[in-house]
């Protein structure tokens, strides 16, 4: 498994409609300016200039400054990067501000690392966006961005319902509901939550029990926030459809007030990773500047015409002070001319390392779209065997007159779990296996977009595991990819080309260290066999386990040792 080099480590995108343009009085370039120039002051402690160009600001830090112009002459873009070099990485920090015109405006802030070694480096949200979001009071569809949650009574419950059922709206929604009695934990912590989201979602705060209840009976039990909780919606909510509230993360309450529970931190996280995805603006896919390398060349070419044009005196000494004047000027144009190739091939190796990771993430891309085609022809056919498998017994049943069995099993059959966290809650329905798996490891998948898939796919691989479990202690003969092979009647299997029975003596030479989990009490076990929840990306996570059914002092049961993201093996880099 390798995992693609990603630069772009953070992006926000801010929305500017002609109505935002025109409440900031046409200043939104200097406003987005303004911030910049504070945000840089705060860094380097004094003024930095930002005229079009390139500023050195010390030894290792270069501020590019872009401005572009309409046909008559008014600036409708601007662009700001900071590069920072460092021992370990380069890091660039962009603002990209465009007026709406054709098309609504935007304000794109972005942060990129390209690392010099091998370690992973960590990053922060650059404060440059809570600064831009206070500063600009943009909208996103009919919701408000802010820096802290709004606060919504139960009278203003139906505008926040309008908000969650906007269609243009592209950013998701963080609704907070207070509990019912202060908790400073809980204050805390969404207190940091709210700004770390800032810019990436809009934030709501439901501000008394009243308004809970407002929301709830607007919305409906399925899509509510109780007291406590925390939601993040995303686009397109849908609250007269029930299974559309597996889509919107719920953070209950006493995940919140659990001191030690980090969970919260994902909320802000799981915004952030998304506000990755998001699909370039049409304003800024459009958006080109002028040339600044062109302008320098020019006005090279303009010093070295003057310098040419410089003619000796008849006196000696006149003639050599000419010379020393022509060599002053021809030698500042040299340096000049040596930073400027300097500077452009050092841009030019850092587009080239974005382009490889762009490169890099197509290809998983790619090859996760495959994998998930043959998940999904996986999938039909086992659903169309258990259908006609259904049926078989349906019609077996009705012949014999036993309609309210029918009836009976139909209403009784429970949901595939939305979230690892739901699906840790009902772990008592495997009676064959034993879970020792580190439980906060699995439900961090909960933070990632395909969660619910990943939930599914392991709900049902637990199943397989039960089920195989319960047939092998009634006699079935063969390990557990044989029972998916080849299954009794009525048994649930699991797809074969995603169950691993070992890893590589390659793998287990360099990480077999990471493949021992808790097995029984005070004791740990090497487990290499595992299910596969995903095929490609950059988790690809992973439930290992060890079967510990038949044979001599055997337990009798399966146990799940690990459940969460792929482990190292020889492909990782």
């Amino acid at each position: 498994m390798t995992h693609p080099v990603t630069t772009l480590v953070y992006c926000s995108v801010l929305p500017v409609t002609h109505r935002a343009a025109a409440a900031t009085g046409g200043d939104l370039l200097d406003i987005v300016r303004g911030a910049f120039g504070s945000w840089l002051k705060g860094k380097y402690r004094r003024q930095v200039p930002l005229g079009s160009g390139h500023h050195h600001l010390d030894s290792s830090s270069l501020l590019t400054s872009h401005a572009a112009y309409t046909d008559d002459g008014s600036e409708y873009a601007t662009r700001l990067e900071l590069r920072e070099d460092s021992p370990d990485a380069t890091w660039r920090t962009t603002v990209t501000a465009v007026l709406p015109q054709e098309h609504p405006g935007a304000v794109r802030i972005d942060l990129e690392c390209f690392p010099l070694g091998a370690r992973p480096l960590r990053s922060g949200k650059p404060r440059l966006v809570q600064d831009l979001v206070r500063e600009l009071e943009l909208n996103d569809g009919l919701s408000r961005l802010t820096v802290n949650g709004l606060r919504v009574k139960a009278d203003n419950v139906g505008r926040l319902v309008d908000v969650l059922c906007d269609p243009d709206r592209t950013l998701p929604v963080i609704v907070a509901a207070r509990p019912r009695q202060h908790d400073p934990l809980w204050s805390e912590r969404v207190g940091k939550t709210m700004p770390r989201a800032a810019g990436d979602a809009s934030l709501y705060l439901l501000a008394d029990e009243e308004a809970v209840d407002a929301f709830r009976h607007a919305v409906g039990e399925h899509h509510r926030v109780a007291p406590g909780a925390v939601r993040t919606f995303l686009t397109d909510v849908d609250p007269a459809w029930e299974p559309d509230a597996a889509r919107h993360r719920l953070l209950a309450l006493a995940r919140w007030v659990d001191p030690g529970d980090q969970t919260w931190h994902g909320v802000a996280r799981t915004v952030q990773r998304m506000a990755l995805s998001l699909p370039q603006p049409a304003a800024l896919r459009s958006l080109t500047f002028p040339d600044l390398g062109e302008q320098e060349r020019r006005q090279r070419r303009e010093s070295l015409a003057k310098a040419k044009a410089v003619v000796p005196a008849q006196r000696p000494e006149a003639a050599e002070a000419a010379l020393r004047e022509e060599v002053a000027v021809l030698t500042g144009l040299l340096e000049v001319a040596s930073d400027q190739l300097e500077e452009e091939g050092r841009s030019l190796r850092l587009a080239e390392q974005a382009n490889t990771s762009l490169s890099e993430q197509l290809q998983v891309a790619v090859g996760a779209r495959e994998a998930d085609m043959e998940d999904h022809l996986l999938t039909l056919t086992a659903l169309e065997r258990a259908q006609a498998e259904n049926d078989n017994l349906r019609r077996l049943l009705m012949r014999q007159g036993r309609w309210e069995e029918v009836v009976a099993a139909t209403e009784s059959l429970p949901a595939i779990p939305a979230s690892f966290e739901e699906l840790w809650e009902r772990l008592d329905a495997f009676t064959h296996l034993r879970i020792t798996a580190d439980r906060r490891v699995a439900l961090g998948l909960d933070e990632h977009a395909e969660a619910r898939t990943w939930a599914a796919k392991a709900w049902s691989g637990l199943a397989a595991l039960n089920s195989y479990a319960e047939h092998r202690l009634q006699g079935r003969a063969g390990g557990f990819r044989h029972f998916c092979q080849d299954p009794p009647a009525g048994a649930r299997v699991y797809p074969v080309n995603q169950i691993a029975m070992v890893e590589s003596a390659a793998t287990m030479r360099a990480f077999g260290n990471e493949r021992l989990f808790p097995a029984a009490e005070g004791t740990s076990a090497e487990m290499q066999a595992h299910l596969k929840l995903a095929g490609r990306g950059n988790l690809c996570p992973r439930v290992h386990f060890m079967d510990d059914v038949a044979g001599k002092d055997a337990s009798g049961l399966v146990i799940v040792g690990y459940m969460g993201p792929h482990l190292t093996n020889t492909r990782t880099n």
